[in-house]
């Protein structure tokens, strides 16, 4: 097993905590108001459904910590961990996404932001991150990218690109 170099917690933002607790706090008083009010259980059943499986998506996508190790960065969510060797990765940089991020499928604050989205500076990435002021950008050598984010994101960032293999 793989020594852990840095480890972080992934901090929500203010607009992520508000709309996660929203949704559901919404979704709860409408089936409350549907059982009370017109019996529909049906309702009710088809929207706490969809609210679970809206929060088992956030579980297998939401990061909650990022950890630096020997020989790879991995994303740890609360049902997998997504690995990226240090081999395979490119370059690394600091870069906070804009306003004019467009999301292409995923989350944007449910739960953290996760999922495809799309800058016109930056071109598609995949996104796990809390908090837009606390992101970097890694860049795969297949060319993929992605917009991860962490408390204290800078020595995270510094970290990883000090131990990147020289090539």
């Amino acid at each position: 097993m793989a020594n852990t170099i840095l480890k972080k917690r992934v901090d929500m933002s203010g607009w992520s905590m508000l709309l996660t607790f929203s949704t559901m706090a919404l979704v709860a008083v409408f089936c409350i108001w549907q059982l009370n009010q017109h019996k529909n259980v049906i309702a009710c059943m088809i929207l706490l459904a969809l609210i679970v499986v809206l929060c088992l998506i956030g579980l297998f996508y939401s990061p909650m910590i990022l950890r630096l190790t020997d020989d790879s960065l991995n994303v740890e969510t609360s049902f997998r961990v997504k690995k990226f060797p240090l081999s395979e990765i490119e370059e690394v940089k600091i870069c906070p996404p804009t306003m004019a991020e467009r999301r292409i499928f995923g989350s944007g604050g449910f739960m953290g932001y996760w999922g495809w989205f799309r800058e016109s500076s930056i071109g598609k990435y995949f996104a796990f991150y809390g908090q837009a002021s606390q992101t970097f950008l890694i860049r795969m050598k297949s060319g993929r990218q992605y917009m991860l984010g962490c408390s204290d994101s800078t020595e995270m960032a510094e970290a990883l690109t000090d131990r990147l293999p020289l090539c």
